[in-house]
């Protein structure tokens, strides 16, 4: 990523913590002093690298992982008061590794549609209502990127139990289930893609070494393979 977009990323992110929202394409033609042709140059250059998302056909962004945009059913409240919203229950417990503090996720079971909250400290889980919440993940991991918003938007999202999956997973007759992890699990996954991401000088980890934390993790198979 060269120099320009590089702080653009930076501004983008740091513009989110403050805010909870991202800036707009004249916003950083205005801090940057940079054309329209520019500012879209570096948003896409930052795209490219993943780490933010655009609205297909527009200048604007949808996602900058793991932050939202858009309301969504994963709303992120910080200790500082702020309150965010997630792209997916995933992003929702990758918000805490990423800032840093303590926060409390409020959401929604997919299939029963109870309440649920998680407050998480230290990367640490403090409390889960219900107890046996899980974070699932419908589509294999080297499916993610090809239709990030999909995957976020539709496939990666919380149950309030095993049993809230299973019928979820007949009721839609879903033979090749996907991959059910502990809130726990979910914040050891975040660690190398998040961890350090509000700082100026982060780099994205490499298909593999995101492979070998899944191995480091015990996860493996075919669900699993980059």
């Amino acid at each position: 990523m060269d120099s320009v977009a590089r702080s653009v990323r930076q501004f983008v992110y740091e513009f989110l913590r403050e805010t909870s929202s991202p800036p707009v394409l004249e916003q950083v033609m205005r801090r940057f002093a940079l054309t329209r042709a520019e500012a879209r140059a570096a948003f896409d250059e930052i795209q490219h690298h993943k780490q933010i998302v655009l609205l297909p056909g527009t200048e604007r962004i949808l996602m900058a992982h793991p932050f939202s945009a858009i309301p969504t059913p994963y709303r992120v409240t910080a200790e500082d008061g702020r309150t965010y919203f997630a792209n997916c229950s995933w992003d929702s417990i990758a918000i805490h590794v990423a800032l840093g503090i303590d926060v409390r996720i409020d959401s929604f079971c997919h299939q029963g549609g109870e309440t649920i909250v998680i407050e998480l400290a230290h990367e640490t889980v403090k409390s889960v209502q219900p107890e046996g919440t899980m974070v699932y993940l419908a589509l294999p991991a080297a499916r993610w990127w090809q239709d990030i918003i999909h995957a976020c938007s539709n496939t990666m999202v919380f149950f309030s139990s095993r049993d809230r999956l299973d019928a979820w997973l007949t009721l839609n007759r879903i033979e090749q289930p996907g991959e059910a992890l502990t809130i726990e699990q979910a914040i050891d996954l975040s660690r190398p893609i998040y961890a350090g991401k509000m700082e100026a000088d982060y780099e994205r980890p490499s298909p593999a070494d995101l492979q070998h934390h899944f191995e480091t993790m015990g996860l493996t198979g075919p669900f699993w393979a980059l």
